[in-house]
């Protein structure tokens, strides 16, 4: 298969859309689309590359399901809708094209769950398979979220417990094993992410909603990640493990707490909410999404973060990803 019949392939993977913001798309020299007069237009892009982020032991759809999910986490972190996004895919010389279909067709089919239109994209030789990918969603402007805007007294609260993508991670690489079904459970965490864009959009919604990210490089990181962004203190109180993460830091003799701040990939969100709101906004939020927001500390004025212990406060590190530390890289 050479170049024009491999993008052809990827072309009718991507189907055709019946958006109609689209005017242009896969076939031309560039996309086309009309955007809402009403709405802002917010962007991001993430580049995956095989042996920094991945590795092919993760399996093909479960990549590219990846790739798209940590895309479409950063549109649900500003509250936006998605609407359309490029793949750039760099091949290996010796890749098996049938693997890249795998892989992209993953990553379509999660588009398509969220009405979001593959317009185009590019293919290209590359050492190590790539992939790059950019959405394009849209948000009132009024209810865009940022990592900025936490208030002195505001809540942090989680849409979800966290560290089963990091259980997931230790199975599928051997480290352990788990029972009573939270082997399949941290495994589908972990290969199947699922983006929180209906919970972005709903908390986007609430005035009591100061500021908002999602927890893909661990909730130590990124907590500290808003509280720079914010000019604020983060104090955490508690952390919210979940099972398969609290048994997998158990069966390798580690505290589930460490764990779980230095974990990444959850892909929940992490949210700054006013505390005189965040009882009533609970309540709806449960009713709504059919479990609650996990509260896990507060703002104060001030900065850096700390973790309330048995001995008091001690510095809050971040121990989570970061792209550029020596020793970060797939299987970490």
């Amino acid at each position: 298969m050479n170049e024009t019949e491999l993008i052809a392939a990827l072309s009718a993977l991507s189907e055709s859309s019946t958006n109609r913001k689209i005017l242009v798309g896969i076939g031309d020299d560039a996309a086309a689309w009309r955007p809402s007069r009403s709405r802002l237009s917010v962007i991001s892009t993430d580049a995956l590359i095989e042996g920094v982020h991945f590795t092919r032991a993760l399996g093909n759809e479960a990549i590219g399901h990846r790739a798209m999910a940590a895309n479409l986490s950063d549109l649900a972190a500003m509250g936006a809708r998605p609407v359309l996004c490029t793949i750039a895919l760099g091949v290996p010389r010796d890749e098996l094209h049938e693997g890249v279909l795998e892989m992209y067709a993953a990553g379509a089919r999660l588009a398509r769950e969220y009405n979001l239109t593959i317009v185009g994209g590019d293919v290209a030789r590359s050492p190590v398979l790539m992939l790059c990918i950019t959405v394009v969603g849209e948000v009132r402007p009024t209810r865009m979220k940022r990592r900025a805007g936490a208030k002195p007294g505001d809540l942090i609260a989680t849409t979800g417990a966290l560290g089963a993508s990091r259980a997931g991670l230790d199975v599928s690489q051997g480290r352990v094993h788990l029972r009573d079904g939270l082997q399949d459970v941290a495994l589908r965490a972990h290969c199947f992410p699922q983006p929180r864009l209906a919970m972005g959009a709903w908390l986007a919604a609430s005035q009591s909603v100061h500021a908002m990210t999602d927890l893909s490089d661990g909730l130590s990181t990124d907590v500290l990640h808003m509280a720079r962004s914010s000019g604020r203190r983060a104090i955490l109180e508690r952390v919210p493990v979940s099972s398969s993460a609290l048994a997998a830091a158990s069966a390798q003799g580690m505290d589930a707490t460490e764990y779980v701040l230095a974990a990444g990939e959850d892909y929940e969100l992490l949210v700054a909410i006013a505390p005189r709101a965040f009882r009533y906004l609970n309540s709806r939020f449960t009713k709504r999404f059919g479990s609650g927001l996990e509260c896990v500390g507060r703002f104060e004025a001030g900065e850096g973060g700390a973790i309330v212990g048995s001995s008091g406060e001690v510095p809050l590190k971040a121990s989570g990803w970061d792209h550029l530390r020596r020793g970060d890289s797939a299987g970490s």
